[in-house]
């Protein structure tokens, strides 16, 4: 049997194995959008007890808030409460990163797909690292875009690592030092406040999850929902 052109046009090429940095990379994001939810679930019963583990690993407003109200009381260590949220950095932002510098504007296609509001944040966010380069990461959490979106674009600009670690370094200090001064500052009315959370905090906590399951919900449902094209104008 003759062997023509054709056959190999047909034949379907094998996708290429994803390289094990691509891995890597993958099961981070995975397992940092995973961990973004489960600490919102898990803040209130953390927030009053182990608000520096609540800052380490998610490295949230309220925790280092908090921190700073805690410390001012005495009750947590004021270097911690500033250097506990740098773990972050390693945690989840080099993830996003890296992200972009493997998969450039693939990362972006698939976050704006079907959300024209993503779109014109990641558009934001590429502009903004196009003109301050790693001034945009120092300024970063004062800019109207999300900052994993920042993080993605600098990785997509080609921006190295160590230059995306020292600009995310300042700009999260900055951010960590003003926070903790404003928890310092209110001082005894933000510690009862937290007290007052970690008293029912397995309410909190369940009325949290019932909330983010149905917002989920909510999103599934629309995501699903087929789009209506418009009736031809006569």
């Amino acid at each position: 049997m003759s062997h023509t052109p054709f056959d190999d046009a047909e034949t379907p090429r094998p996708r290429p194995r994803p390289r094990l940095r691509e891995l890597l990379c993958g099961a981070g994001l995975i397992v940092g959008i995973v961990a973004a939810y489960v600490f919102i679930a898990l803040t209130p019963s953390l927030l009053a007890h182990h608000g520096l583990v609540l800052e380490a690993l998610a490295g949230t407003n309220a925790a280092i808030v908090s921190g700073g109200a805690l410390a001012r009381v005495g009750r947590d260590s004021l270097l911690l409460v500033i250097i506990a949220p740098i773990t972050t950095i390693a945690l989840y932002d080099v993830f996003y990163w890296w992200a972009g510098n493997l998969w450039g504007n693939k990362v972006a296609a698939l976050y704006t797909r079907n959300n024209p509001r993503m779109a014109k944040w990641i558009d934001r966010a590429e502009r903004f690292v196009r003109r301050g380069g790693i001034w945009t990461l120092i300024v970063g959490y004062y800019l109207p875009v999300p900052n994993n979106l920042i993080f993605l674009s600098c990785g997509t600009s080609g921006m190295p690592l160590w230059t995306f670690l020292l600009g995310d370094l300042i700009g999260l200090l900055l951010w960590v030092g003003l926070l903790v001064g404003l928890g310092w500052a209110i001082g005894h009315p933000a510690v009862h406040v937290i007290d007052e959370i970690g008293h029912y905090s397995l309410r909190i906590t369940i009325g949290l999850i019932v909330v983010l399951v149905v917002i989920g919900a909510l999103r599934q449902r629309r995501r699903a929902r087929p789009e209506v094209e418009p009736a031809p104008r006569v």
